[in-house]
């Protein structure tokens, strides 16, 4: 019944309740995209370093590396909140899993 809630949700709810202030469709910051393109670079390093030897080969590092490319490849219209969270949780369930991979070869 109270109208000044209802024109607060009907600009909210259009974008989504996780929004960014100013364009929130661009990945603007430089200093982010250098720390997602330096995420890219440990895990292709790590995998790298893993692939020599056929005991230590494991492909755990490409699911933290497409977690890292995810927020980098927003096309214009999207939320990129929504693809920061994804990749970011992608990115740490591959690391989890590079851990536990790693972690066996060296008992």
């Amino acid at each position: 019944n109270d109208i000044n809630y209802y024109n607060k949700m009907s600009a909210i709810l259009p974008k989504g309740l996780l929004q960014l202030n100013g364009n929130f469709s661009q990945l603007n910051s430089p200093l982010l995209i250098i720390v997602y393109l330096l995420g890219v670079l440990i895990c292709l390093i790590s995998l790298i370093l893993n692939w020599e030897p056929y005991y230590k080969r494991t492909y755990t590092p490409l699911i933290s590396m497409i977690g890292f490319f995810l927020p980098l490849l927003i096309r214009n219209g999207e939320n990129i909140i929504w693809m920061l969270l994804l990749g970011l949780i992608v990115a740490f369930i591959g690391s989890i899993f590079y851990v536990l991979a790693i972690g066996k070869v060296y008992r």
